[in-house]
């Protein structure tokens, strides 16, 4: 009876311990439930976004940061602070847009970027008359610009910083 006792208990412990280690053992896959999108791919629980997306499983076109009216105020130099819109359009889906703005003497042109978030380097125009370099950030709602123009002629720079948040989508 005394080795029944003792078979019994060994036995139980052997499946109890077994039983524990192969539980324990057993790890779920952290990419088991996320469907990554738009070319994404999973590591370590997290999508690895392809430029043009983000959200947590690459859902959200990030120019959707930076598109819509933007309303603000703009200073060139030492000018007075005025009101001043800016516009942001998708050109082509997923991250390439298109900015309008009407500060200083850029307000004929509209600037073409792919964006990277939180923040864009538009296409820098440079010619033999005039150089232009535009750099736009989205954060919280809240857009900060900076355009610098240089006219090689007349050897002037007007620097335009632009604040404001968005109106419309």
């Amino acid at each position: 009876m005394k080795n029944w006792k003792s078979l019994l208990i060994t036995v139980f412990s052997f499946f109890a311990i077994g039983s524990l280690v192969f539980l324990n053992s057993c790890v779920k896959d952290p990419c088991s439930d996320l469907k990554c999108t738009n070319g994404g791919s999973c590591s370590d629980g997290f999508c690895q976004c392809p430029t043009g997306y983000e959200g947590a499983e690459c859902e959200i076109p990030s120019s959707t940061r930076f598109t819509g009216t933007w309303v603000g105020s703009v200073r060139c130099n030492n000018f007075p602070i005025q009101a001043d819109t800016v516009r942001i359009t998708v050109t082509k889906p997923p991250n390439q847009i298109t900015m309008n703005i009407g500060a200083g003497n850029t307000v004929l042109i509209n600037y073409t970027g792919i964006n990277q978030t939180p923040e864009t380097d538009f296409t820098t125009i440079d010619n033999d008359t005039i150089s232009v370099h535009t750099y736009v950030r989205e954060d919280g709602g809240l857009m900060q610009l900076y355009i610098q123009t240089i006219d090689k002629r007349l050897n002037t720079r007007q620097n335009c910083y632009f604040s404001g948040s968005r109106v419309a989508y």
